[in-house]
């Protein structure tokens, strides 16, 4: 049995999947630690980890609150964000203190692995030098590794400073370069299939693509359908489904875009979104606001559903076998939606081109061309389940190469 220490920031595209792996390495007999926001405490202790909080609900909140407006500030401006005010805002840096020190403490010499969230889980490999433990960094989109020489540019010119004087506290000498720095975890695990990787910009040979991870004890989609939202899916004319992002990252403009493009074609809507402040106080007639759905019971029985880009939405509608329109506007999201666009299974617009005409036409496009869903139903089957095990193995391996390879 080993320990696995796993570390990951974000919302539900970036915490679930690592409650999804979790579950599955606590499956296989090891001792399993997620540390994470407050606010996921109770799924991952339904999934049968141990939950090491990494901030408050009210600290989580503020740091949502202050990375939506450096978004919305950001949007259509050539000059990057100003990370490092915003890390000392949010209080970043003492948070990466205070998990490296966690992970130093539960570490056991050799018999743990650190498990980071690509880009921001600094603390793995800080905590895996100290402790000379591997180290294995899971990145969510293949745009984060695209993305790597951004990033570095960032830490080497924004971050570097304060990080560098937490690592002499810790006793570590100064990080020269950044991009070796970033790339040193051990293992490199990509949460997508091959065949997605293959439909954009490919990742380096070195990072492992294990497939979507969607499967999970703790995963919320055995809940019912409510009974409004199965009469509003028993109808003849499957609606459509509006999908908000589970943080705060969106445009004001996206509801503006989506919602009418739905009911233009003639389709009632289902409209998920967590934050109601963030929506007209009046919505129009033939929109049904929810704050959760369980997704993976719903999604198989609309039309189309429309999102943000965000990778958890697009695993599941994939799975679902469900034709997807993104509307996309940072990150990762013009990529994911360029490559649903490649792979025959939907349509994505950039947020320049939010014109409600624009989004209509991609709707009734994706509605009444039969070969999206097809295509989509097809794809459906190459999703597979088998993903949390191969990550899995590919973790184990990392302590004992030997027993992992002969499984």
């Amino acid at each position: 049995m080993a320990t696995v220490l796993l570390v990951s920031h974000g919302t539900h595209g970036d915490v679930w999947p690592m409650i999804h792996l979790g579950a599955g390495l606590r499956g296989r007999g090891h001792a399993v630690t997620l540390l994470t926001h407050t606010p996921y405490g109770d799924p991952v202790r339904r999934a049968g980890l141990r939950f090491v909080p990494i901030d408050t609900a009210e600290e989580y909140a503020a740091y949502l609150e202050d990375a939506r407006r450096i978004l919305l500030s950001r949007v259509g401006s050539p000059s990057p964000p100003d990370l490092l005010a915003h890390y000392h805002r949010t209080n970043l840096f003492g948070q990466l203190r205070a998990e490296v020190e966690h992970l130093c403490e539960l570490t056991v010499p050799g018999e743990t692995v650190l498990v980071g969230r690509h880009t921001s889980g600094l603390a793995p490999l800080i905590a895996g030098q100290l402790r000379d433990v591997p180290v294995a960094w899971v990145a969510m989109t293949p745009a984060q590794h695209l993305l790597l020489p951004v990033t570095e540019h960032l830490h080497r010119t924004a971050l570097a400073g304060p990080i560098n004087q937490l690592r002499a506290g810790f006793g570590l000498g100064p990080v020269d370069d950044w991009g070796t720095f970033l790339g040193s975890a051990d293992l490199q695990l990509g949460l997508w299939p091959r065949w997605f990787d293959a439909a954009g910009d490919p990742t380096p040979d070195r990072v492992a693509k294990v497939g979507f991870l969607l499967d999970s004890a703790g995963s919320p989609d055995p809940e019912p359908v409510p009974p409004e939202v199965a009469e509003l899916l028993s109808g003849e004319v499957p609606p459509v489904l509006v999908a908000g992002s589970s943080g705060q990252m969106l445009l004001h403009d996206f509801y503006s875009a989506a919602v009418p493009a739905a009911l233009d074609a003639g389709r009632t809507v289902l409209l998920v979104s967590p934050y109601r402040e963030l929506l007209p106080a009046t919505l129009p007639t033939g929109v049904h606001w929810f704050r959760w759905l369980p997704y993976g019971s719903v999604m198989p029985r609309v039309a189309v559903v429309v999102h943000h880009g965000g990778t958890g939405t697009i695993a599941r509608c994939l799975a679902a076998g469900v034709p997807q329109l993104v509307l996309a506007h940072s990150f990762d999201q013009p990529d994911t939606g360029a490559r649903l666009r490649r792979l025959g299974v939907g349509e994505w617009l950039p947020s320049t081109q939010w014109e409600p005409a624009r989004a209509t036409a991609l709707m009734r496009r994706l509605l009444d061309g039969r070969d999206y869903r097809d295509r989509a139903l097809r794809l459906r089957a190459a999703v597979g389940t088998a993903s949390v095990d191969q990550a899995s193995r590919r973790i184990e391996a990392l302590l004992t190469p030997a027993d992992a390879t002969a499984r």
